[in-house]
């Protein structure tokens, strides 16, 4: 069996591990979340003053996995108080930049070794931390394997959440708007033809792709426009109200537009854009991470679902394999996909007292809920 070494350390410039990291990339079943775009992209705009500690796996002389954590002190309840640690993420002061198929970056050959030696290395080296928190886990992958590296860790593995993942498989329909509208309920597929042909009534529908990174980022701002107008008549401020969460998504766009990893989508229709779609693309996957449509007075408009159903026809007529929704359950992704997965959000507790009251304390809470509604 081959004896794999860890080591970690603080790491000050991201430049300093970006060979490291795009090279092992190149060997690794990974998701976008995980790439250097991400990954290089939020250690500049997010981590950078948060001391990121890197853990490296190493069978012989070749780097095998690699993985970055940040260090938070977390409330919970009012109760509890503990040290924690975070894979890939800083979900606190306008930091969250909602990672989701997260997880340690290993060589596909050793991902469950990379795991079992990650894990031993942080629970044997960090003493001081209580938690160490890993979020939106892949059920079949990362999540599998963590739950099958931890025992040893004198550490109990709790589930916070889970979440749907929605997707379309590009390969279950042939090319065309119409075959892909068969894949969908008789009543939505009327629905949708009715707005298309609404649309197109004076002039058709046109879908663009932004062709350079001017252009992506002129319809970036075209995407803010209506995202913000949207949320703002609903009650809301919607994501561009962080100007964390803005500004390093420009950037992203600003660094990562050229390597083709970013697509910016506008369909317009007969009075200007009717929506923008802020994508990435990654391994004959797209990833919708943002939209923007247009607010329509006349109910049979449907800006969001026909923007939708144009970026899937498109994106399998440019070879791409997955068209993915992404995790929250929410009437659109049910009627336009047609895979789930689920995501979870995992915790590694230490067995601290505290932890043992926390959870009496809300399982106390939750049967006092059920007893006396509206006093507890």
């Amino acid at each position: 069996m081959p004896d794999y070494r860890v080591e970690s350390c603080v790491i000050e410039h991201s430049e300093n591990i970006k060979q490291e990291w795009s090279d092992l990339q190149q060997r690794a079943d990974c998701s976008y979340f995980q790439s250097w775009g991400w990954v290089g992209t939020w250690l500049e705009q997010i981590a950078g003053d948060l001391n990121p500690v890197l853990v490296k796996v190493w069978v012989g002389d070749t780097l095998v996995g690699m993985s970055l954590f940040v260090s938070r002190q977390v409330s919970r309840h009012r109760l509890v108080h503990s040290k924690a640690m975070f894979l890939n993420e800083c979900p606190f002061d306008g930091r969250n930049m909602v990672i989701e198929y997260n997880g340690l970056l290993a060589d596909k050959k050793h991902k469950q070794a990379v795991y079992r030696a990650t894990i031993k290395h942080l629970t044997d080296t960090n003493h001081n931390i209580d938690e160490f928190f890993f979020s939106g886990l892949d059920e079949d992958e990362d999540h599998k394997l963590l739950k099958e590296s931890y025992e040893g860790s004198k550490c109990n593995l709790k589930d916070r959440e889970k979440s749907l993942t929605w997707f379309v498989e590009l390969d279950v329909f042939e090319q065309g708007i119409n075959a892909f509208l068969e894949t969908l309920s008789k009543n939505r597929r009327a629905q949708i033809r009715r707005s298309i042909k609404a649309y197109e009534g004076r002039t058709p529908l046109t879908l663009e792709e932004a062709s350079n990174t001017e252009e992506a980022l002129m319809f970036f701002d075209g995407l803010e426009a209506l995202h913000t107008t949207r949320w703002k008549s609903k009650g809301g401020q919607g994501c561009f109200a962080n100007p964390l969460w803005a500004n390093f998504h420009r950037t992203l766009i600003l660094s990562r537009f050229s390597k083709g990893e970013i697509q910016l989508l506008r369909v317009n229709g007969p009075d200007g854009a009717i929506g923008y779609l802020y994508n990435f693309t990654w391994r004959k996957r797209v990833y919708v991470l943002q939209t923007g449509f247009k607010i329509e007075k006349d109910k049979r408009l449907m800006p969001g679902y026909v923007v939708h159903v144009l970026a899937i026809v498109y994106n399998k007529q440019k070879g791409m394999e997955v068209y993915d929704l992404m995790h929250g359950d929410s009437l659109y992704k049910r009627i336009i996909c047609n895979q789930t997965r689920t995501l979870y959000w995992v915790v590694l507790q230490r067995h601290r007292l505290k932890f043992v009251f926390e959870k009496w304390a809300v399982n106390t809470v939750r049967s006092l809920r059920r007893v006396l509604p509206g006093r507890a």
